[in-house]
């Protein structure tokens, strides 16, 4: 965890003050901010990881329209941070929305900080193993390709998807190897396998270390 500074965006200053208490307690450095502008004055000083983003601030609290600016500007500046949007306003719509503009995850409040470090630490994992595969491995980061007409839960999976099908093309469906450089058990790559449907290329030849642990 060390290293991942997370920046915590919600106008509602008794939230944020909970919320940031508990990220600190488990570990996460947290810096806070109320509006877009200050969100942005934060992004612009400080490495931040990930981004913990309220859709509904001043002065469009009701709306989601400075959330999606902020959104808009990391796109534009900082496409690797990933976002984990809160959301309590049209829940589906917005988070559709937001998605598309490329946050990672989304999060219905009220949000039980259980459920907020395992949204943070799925985060956490993508983003420090994207960035080692890139540089270790020469993986391209994946890119996650949304288009109109698919659901929020489709989108949301396809990063997963595409990083572990990635991964196991480029190990030849090596198993442990593929747990190895994601940081996951062997058995949650199998989960991941059975999900989504992988299957091993014909192309590819079959390897030796596929069950080794």
């Amino acid at each position: 965890m060390k290293n991942t500074n997370l920046l915590l965006v919600d106008d509602n200053h008794a939230l944020r003050s909970m919320l940031g208490f508990s990220l600190e307690l488990a570990g996460y450095p947290v810096f806070e901010a109320e509006s877009r502008l200050e969100a942005l004055e934060v992004l612009q000083s400080q490495k931040i990881r990930i981004v913990l983003l309220d859709m509904g601030m001043p002065p469009n609290q009701y709306t989601p329209e400075e959330g999606l600016a902020v959104l808009d500007w990391l796109n534009e500046h900082q496409p690797k941070v990933k976002v984990l949007v809160l959301t309590g306003q049209e829940e589906e719509n917005i988070s559709y929305l937001a998605l598309k503009k490329g946050a990672f995850d989304f999060l219905e409040k009220p949000v039980s900080v259980d459920t907020l470090l395992t949204a943070l630490k799925r985060a956490r994992l993508f983003s420090h193993q994207s960035e080692k595969l890139k540089e270790q491995e020469g993986i391209q980061t994946v890119q996650v390709e949304m288009s109109l007409g698919k659901g929020v839960k489709e989108i949301r999976n396809q990063a997963e998807q595409k990083l572990i099908k990635q991964v196991l093309e480029d190990t030849e469906f090596n198993v442990h190897e593929t747990a190895r450089r994601l940081g996951l058990k062997r058995e949650n790559v199998y989960y991941l396998i059975k999900k989504y449907g992988l299957q091993r290329s014909k192309l590819s030849p079959p390897s030796l270390n596929t069950e080794q642990g």
